[in-house]
């Protein structure tokens, strides 16, 4: 083996990892050196990233017929209070759903001109965004289909329902919140 030579070194001149930017430095370079460089700038998507991009894209789409979904089953009292928190914050039903076809359309220019950073930016924090309000309207039915509630002091409290037809008569204070006394 002392014998073998493997032209590492020269291999490395004429293949340096550095020599893609010593090109768009415009730095000296070695005519292998330049074709290399040229080579080497790949603009656009490659594979793993459009296979990403679906993932990620179809996770968003996923989440928003999950979240139609939920809110099509939400009762009309958690309906109302969410429409009265959507009108405290300025804006109408309509213009939600106005803001989220602008931003599915920002991604796709942002695909369409090859800026990697801000779409996966973009994507990352829709999908989030997503995720979150599918959580709480999860977390909000799970609430109204009668789990136990415990209150601060530690007794079993129960959510009122829209149904008034569904009343305790062993405890009279079911669904409201008694202070405790100090003594």
């Amino acid at each position: 083996m002392d014998g073998a030579d493997d032209q590492f070194y020269i291999k490395r001149q004429q293949n340096a990892p550095l020599c893609k930017t010593a090109w768009t430095y415009k730095k000296h370079c070695g005519r292998q050196c330049q074709s290399v460089g040229r080579n080497a700038e790949v603009e656009g998507w490659n594979a793993s990233d459009k296979i990403l991009i679906s993932v990620l894209s179809s996770f968003a789409l996923i989440l928003l017929g999950s979240i139609a979904f939920r809110r099509q089953k939400m009762p009309n009292k958690d309906i109302l209070l969410e429409q009265a928190f959507i009108n405290s914050a300025g804006l109408r039903q309509s213009q939600i759903f106005v803001i989220i076809i602008i931003v599915m359309a920002v991604i796709a220019v942002l695909i369409m001109l090859g800026l990697k950073d801000a779409t996966w930016a973009l994507l990352l924090v829709l999908n989030t965004a997503l995720f979150a309000y599918l959580m709480k309207l999860t977390l909000e039915s799970s609430v109204n289909t009668g789990e136990i509630i415990i209150g601060p002091d530690g007794t079993i409290l129960r959510k009122d329902s829209d149904d008034s037809s569904i009343e305790s008569t062993s405890n009279p204070n079911n669904g409201t919140y008694m202070l405790p006394t100090l003594t």
